[in-house]
């Protein structure tokens, strides 16, 4: 253990707890609940879920600064910015999903223990972020801007860290690959806003990494260094956690291990069932919509969810949804990226965002299992069923529900 603050201080005025299922309290962890994820395309702030490793920094944006430093053989520069200097660089905006690594841990956890925060599917959110590109930053700070240079030649990483502190380091920090950062198509941001608004506190005010496509463990919040180097991150959420260890890895001989597999980075592709909700009750012989979410890393488009009514035996196509289309608007099939020409995707661009997708059960069976399952442009899916890892971690089988069902009147 590392925290040596208290959590006194924590920012509980931004937090809509009657949107959540909190899983800790000490740090605070709190996922959505996902049959309120699909009302909207770009998820409202006080429904995004919030996942912290230590108290809540209380940063002030007038003072903030973070460093920027650059290794190279001759030595280190470094540089000093604040706000007012990422305020003069080119703003950009992406709508990106953030998908905590341990989304739907619980799966994992249903097999055998595992070790981490028992999340369900409601960490996944899909929000509007704003500020400048990290590419930006490292240029003015020295860095090539061609990626042709022959810096890009050998292996080098740039590492992100935080104030405040953490549970299993001193701070929490974590790294990414340089050239993925300094790829402009990329879109990694130091954002310092959120859906049209400064960031809260628990999103990581003043000024956060933003990293599309990526794993959320190194969307950094809270930024107090920023540094360019030859080597991946030396940090605790580096190397001995945020990896898929194999299932012969456990809480006696993980040691063993770590060292072994890298650390993970690009989301995995994946899709949940959030409504029906969990517990809710479906009337038979009547008409249901299913919907979900469904999303792919490194920029990959979800281009396809199916779902099943049998638990996976036969499967029929969803309806899919971008920021461009709205479910539920007329028919679900008139606004749906499977209906025609109208709303084509560009499949050759990064897709970033996740996509909601709906299906319509024309009459509820008695008993059925309704299970999704998603692909993306690579020809990636979901697996049949999940493979247990120690850390819970990239769980992304094919996603199951069991609903209740009552009887309905008939004639109705």
């Amino acid at each position: 253990m590392a925290v040596t603050e208290t959590y006194v201080d924590e920012p509980w005025c931004d937090r809509k707890l009657d949107n959540y299922i909190i899983r800790a309290k000490e740090p605070f962890n709190a996922e959505a609940k996902t049959d309120m994820l699909v009302d909207s395309f770009v998820t409202p702030t006080d429904r995004h879920f919030r996942r912290n490793h230590g108290p809540i920094p209380n940063l002030d944006g007038n003072t903030w600064s973070m460093t920027v430093e650059i290794e190279t053989s001759a030595g280190r520069t470094t540089r000093t910015v604040g706000l007012a200097d990422l305020a003069r660089l080119r703003q950009f905006e992406v709508v990106a999903v953030l998908e905590c690594a341990g989304n739907r841990r619980d799966g994992l956890k249903a097999i055998k223990d595992v070790n981490g925060v028992t999340w369900g599917a409601g960490t996944a959110s899909n929000a509007r972020w704003g500020g400048c590109r990290l590419r930006d930053v490292l240029v003015a700070a020295g860095v090539p801007a061609d990626l042709d240079d022959a810096v890009y030649a050998t292996p080098h990483h740039v590492e992100f860290a935080a104030y405040g502190d953490a549970t299993d380091d001193d701070h929490y920090a974590s790294s990414v690959p340089l050239a993925w950062a300094m790829n402009p198509l990329n879109m990694v941001l130091v954002a310092t806003t959120m859906n049209g608004h400064t960031l809260l506190r628990d999103h990581g005010f003043p000024a956060r990494i933003v990293a599309p496509g990526i794993i959320g463990a190194r969307w950094v919040k809270w930024l107090r260094r920023v540094r360019v180097q030859s080597r991946e991150s030396t940090s605790f959420y580096q190397q001995l956690d945020y990896k898929i260890l194999p299932p012969a890895a456990g809480a006696t001989n993980c040691a063993e291990f770590w060292s072994q597999f890298p650390a993970l980075m690009e989301l995995s592709v994946q899709s949940a069932i959030c409504r029906p909700a969990p517990g809710e009750r479906l009337c038979v012989n009547r008409p249901y919509v299913v919907r979900g979410y469904a999303l792919s890393g490194g920029g990959r488009a979800v281009d396809r969810v199916e779902v099943s009514l049998d638990g996976g035996s036969t499967w029929a196509l969803a309806d899919v949804y971008t920021m461009h289309t709205r479910p539920g608007s007329e028919s679900d099939s008139k606004s749906s990226d499977h209906s025609g020409v109208a709303n084509a995707r560009d499949w050759t661009a990064p897709h970033w965002a996740w996509v909601l997708w709906a299906f319509r059960i024309a009459s509820v069976p008695a008993q059925c299992t309704i299970a999704s399952r998603a692909w993306d442009a690579g020809g990636n899916t979901q697996p049949d069923a999940a493979v247990w890892n120690y850390r819970g971690v990239m769980n992304n089988a094919v996603f199951r529900v069991n609903p209740p069902t009552f009887a309905g009147d008939s004639r109705l």
